[in-house]
């Protein structure tokens, strides 16, 4: 489904009541000593304070766990956009989809601010929006782990583009920190780029604590005063300057938000951009083809890859161009995706197509039957599993059981699923024969 530096995220189904899930695993395996126990101290910590944030505009954390020493969190599904992916489509949003976006974002900083907690990364990546307009903010606590925040006090947590100068200076902050963080969303919104832009994290901190960002006049002709002195407010480097509160800054937004004609009430713009887009059908002799190219790169979790990234794709250029990214060398992925994108792979799938059509499998009586498992071989290898990626290795196995013809095929498929070719050798090594 995804992953990051510090962990991956599943969908997942809860057999007890049959809802779908977010799975997220922290690898909390990369710490050693005493860093490692800081960090599950603080995992716990700030899980608990997540799990208090009860709000329509926040996703549920529904559960917490330790498991063989990995954390990891059942976290409320959303089968949605995230505001990175929304910019990247429209470019900029109109006045009155951002006001509403931005109104729900302080709802939910309000209830958390309420407990005392604050977000400190709040960024369009953090903001997601279903198809019902419902914005819905996630991460709250759990952005605050993190490794470079364990081992010293003082430093400065959260993302460079959207951090208040007061983070960038690694000072104590407050809720009005996220306040900045929200002014600084509005603004990307509002205008299609960033309001601290630079070429490395040191150009943007210069640019936070110094400079002023460009008038947005510049990018919307008609921007009214109220909403231009709201942002200006927000994004003042002295936080004695900004909104006193989440509810402030959500109040005069509203209100501006009636000067723009906007006439909901409830602030759930559904725009264009949130609806699901139509979804290009690959066929498995492309994906296969794909995920041949891939691998003579990156090794055998080019297929967890490649299925991933053809859920989410539209074309087969997206498709390529996402998988692509995992190779580190940048001649070599140049080269894979000119492979790829001239034309030489298509054709060999449609090829493969045409050729499995005029030649296709047995079925019913003369098809081989299928490989079973006994629970021996099954309990050894989702144990194995489990080592690397926690619970969900039972899931894992349990999809991956039908399309695996030999147990040697079910191991390299698992293998799949772990992220770093050292543990992926470790795993296999398990297999029987290995």
């Amino acid at each position: 489904m995804g992953r990051g530096a510090m962990g991956v995220i599943y969908q997942a189904e809860d057999p007890a009541i049959g809802r779908t899930v977010a799975i997220k695993l922290v690898r909390a395996d990369l710490l050693e000593g005493r860093d490692r126990e800081v960090f599950l101290e603080r995992f716990r910590r700030e899980a608990r304070a997540a799990g208090r944030c009860s709000h329509p505009n926040i996703v549920a954390l529904y559960d917490f766990a330790i498991h063989e020493g990995n954390p990891f969190l059942a976290m409320e599904y959303i089968d949605g956009v995230g505001l990175g992916q929304a910019l990247k489509r429209v470019g900029r949003f109109a006045p009155t989809e951002a006001v509403a976006i931005a109104v729900q974002v302080l709802d939910a900083l309000a209830a958390a601010h309420a407990l005392g907690i604050v977000h400190r990364d709040v960024k369009p990546a953090n903001i997601l929006v279903p198809p019902n307009g419902q914005v819905k903010v996630t991460d709250f606590g759990i952005s605050r782990i993190d490794t470079s925040d364990i081992t010293q006090d003082g430093t400065a947590v959260g993302t460079p583009s959207y951090m208040s100068p007061e983070q960038c200076r690694g000072e104590s902050v407050d809720a009005r920190a996220d306040l900045f963080s929200v002014g600084t969303v509005l603004y990307e919104l509002l205008s299609g780029t960033r309001a601290f832009n630079g070429r490395n994290a040191t150009e943007v901190t210069y640019q936070l604590l110094t400079q002023q960002p460009r008038d947005l006049t510049e990018f919307v002709a008609d921007i009214p005063d109220s909403l231009a002195a709201i942002l200006r407010k927000a994004l003042a480097k002295d936080r004695e300057a900004r909104f006193a509160s989440a509810q402030e800054m959500a109040s005069a937004l509203r209100q501006a938000f009636d000067g723009l004609g906007g006439e909901q009430t409830e602030f759930s713009p559904v725009p264009a951009v949130f609806e699901p887009p139509a979804h290009e059908t690959f066929d498995d002799a492309i994906l296969d083809t794909v995920e041949r190219r891939l691998a003579s790169h990156i090794g055998p979790i080019a297929r967890h890859l490649v299925r991933e990234a053809a859920r989410r794709s539209q074309s087969l250029e997206q498709l390529c161009e996402s998988v692509a990214e995992s190779i580190d060398k940048t001649a070599e992925r140049r080269r894979f995706l000119a492979d790829m994108l001239d034309g030489s792979a298509r054709r060999t799938a449609v090829t493969s197509v045409r050729s499995a059509a005029r030649n296709p499998p047995q079925t019913m009586a003369g098809a081989a039957p299928a490989v079973g498992f006994s629970d021996e071989q099954i309990a050894r290898v989702e144990r194995a599993l489990t080592q690397h990626l926690g619970p969900i290795a039972r899931l894992l196995v349990k999809r991956a059981l039908p399309g695996s013809g030999s147990e040697t095929a079910l191991w390299d498929s698992l293998a799949a699923h772990i992220e770093t070719p050292a543990d992926r050798a470790v795993f296999l090594r398990q297999r029987p024969g290995g």
